[in-house]
């Protein structure tokens, strides 16, 4: 699933403008190259390379992210095309989260420069919005969605107990992850509850 999202995101990639790659992403922080930067970095990253950035940073995450991403985001938007090419098609990290930063990360890139949200099989979103209704540290959905009932509303999919929040299940994937730019696409009572969380 990995490989897929990362392989749809560069085909994505060759039609953002180069002028683009310089303008903030919904990342926090991050350029458009640099949020490309991260997602080269993630997956060229094992346990002692994130030990090793963890200690640098002084085990400040973010710091480390951010040095990591900086590292990875240099050069043409055509050199990074082709590094996160070469990394798609690596044997995929485990675990859900990974896929999940690809997804969003996509988005984060996707909704900055103006495009529609992408279009991702079903199974896919159902993997990552499973993986992070239960996520505490780091990305801190578990708490942010809290006494909340989530319900996709173009699939089978629902979490939590309390006020309604409703949309498609991107959305919910998104709002977990407290990107604001996804709450326009929820309804519900529970919806200003979420907003005030993100």
């Amino acid at each position: 699933m990995q490989q897929a999202e990362r392989a749809r995101l560069v085909d994505y990639l060759g039609s953002v403008p180069v002028t683009a790659w310089e303008q903030p992403s919904l990342c926090p922080e991050y350029r458009v190259r640099d949020v490309v930067g991260h997602l080269i970095s993630g997956a060229k990253n094992t346990p002692p390379k994130f030990l090793l950035g963890m200690l640098k940073a002084r085990f400040d995450f973010d710091a480390a992210m951010r040095a990591a991403a900086a590292r990875e985001s240099t050069g043409t938007p055509g050199d990074l095309i082709s590094r996160l090419r070469t990394v798609a098609a690596a044997k995929a990290r485990p675990g859900p989260a990974m896929l999940g930063e690809v997804i969003v990360h996509s988005e984060d890139i996707r909704r900055a420069v103006g495009d529609g949200p992408g279009q991702y099989p079903t199974d896919h979103l159902l993997v990552v919005a499973d993986a992070y209704r239960s996520v505490g540290m780091g990305l801190g959905s578990k708490k942010r969605i809290a006494g909340l009932r989530l319900q996709a509303t173009d699939t089978d999919w629902a979490t939590g107990d309390g006020p309604l929040v409703s949309g498609p299940l991107l959305a919910l994937v998104l709002a977990m992850t407290g990107r604001c730019v996804a709450h326009a696409d929820l309804a519900g009572p529970g919806v200003a509850e979420l907003a005030g969380r993100s």
